[in-house]
């Protein structure tokens, strides 16, 4: 039995790269340019379904999901929080969802300057629709790339990853690192 090809990934940079960037990792740059794209592939797919189907942004499908899986009523403050988003963005946002039908604005039962963000059953309706499509996407696809020992092992090295990239040493970054890059012929 012939054995399947093992596709290359999407990204690779020259082979001189480590000349013109000394210190730094061929294959190092390759991981991190592919978990990106890889991400922003993953998502691509889940925020074209939403919007193709439903009309929602990506923050939007993120909003009613928020709201819907706290089991009560936000303030908006806390939402664009957990959103990682604007106030102001958080408000319009706020506005077009409403305007919908998909949540709706209470005030807030002890303090009458706040308001309060519940989803409505429209917006209820949609998420029940969504989310099983979305997380039916993600094993479609993951199973089809990776066996279940593949996935074991991916998810132990994501969290390597994930906890490098939450130290201190990855956000101070390195600056100073030299460049060493042809000039460029004038003509």
């Amino acid at each position: 039995m012939a054995r399947a090809e093992q596709p290359a990934p999407l990204i690779k940079v020259d082979s001189d790269f480590e000349r013109e960037y000394p210190g730094a990792s061929q294959r190092a740059t390759e991981c991190y340019a592919n978990l990106v794209r890889t991400g922003d592939m993953l998502i691509g797919l889940h925020n074209r379904e939403a919007l193709d189907d439903f009309g929602l942004s990506s923050t939007a499908k993120m909003a009613l999901a928020v709201i819907e899986g706290a089991g009560e009523p936000l303030e908006p403050g806390v939402i664009a929080d957990r959103l990682i988003i604007t106030a102001g963005s958080m408000t319009s946002m706020l506005d077009t969802l409403e305007k919908r039908g998909l949540v709706r604005r209470k005030p807030h039962p002890t303090d009458r300057r706040k308001l309060l963000v519940d989803v409505t059953d429209d917006g209820v309706a949609i998420l029940d629709e969504l989310l099983p499509a979305l997380h039916a996407r993600e094993r479609a696809v993951v199973d089809a790339a990776l066996t279940p020992s593949e996935q074991t092992q991916l998810l132990a090295m994501l969290a390597k990853l994930q906890a490098v990239a939450g130290t201190d040493m990855a956000r101070e970054g390195h600056r100073g690192a030299a460049r060493r890059r042809q000039t460029r012929r004038k003509d």
